[in-house]
């Protein structure tokens, strides 16, 4: 015989399962952000080691163009800066959303013994 779930329990199972969904999707653009920042870091460390007269190209899509090397270092800068912020910003809401994630699974669990239900 199946129990039955509160509505209460239910939409805060609900919450929980959405905002699951939303810790993935922020570790997952984490990820990628690190990795592009990464990337960026890279290429300014070898960059910067070149002479400031040496050919550079900047690659957009399949496209290379000739860039000026001063150029180049100040966009890749500006790069470097912006997913340093953006990558710090969403650090904290993963750190919040875990920590949110973490005290509302606690309610559940409690709620979930006071009725005596289990979930499979």
């Amino acid at each position: 015989m199946a129990q039955k779930i509160p509505p209460a329990l239910e939409a805060e199972l609900q919450k929980f399962d959405t905002m699951r969904r939303n810790h993935e999707t922020l570790t997952t653009m984490s990820q990628a952000l690190q990795t592009e920042l990464t990337e960026v870091k890279g290429t300014l460390d070898e960059l910067v080691k070149q002479p400031d007269d040496v050919v550079v190209y900047k690659s957009v899509g399949q496209v290379m163009f000739k860039a000026e090397k001063p150029a180049l270092v100040e966009e890749l800068d500006d790069r470097q800066k912006t997913l340093e912020m953006r990558l710090a910003s969403t650090k904290k809401q993963l750190e919040s959303l875990t920590e949110k994630l973490q005290e509302l699974q606690n309610k559940i669990q409690i709620e979930l013994s006071k009725q005596n239900l289990r979930l499979q």
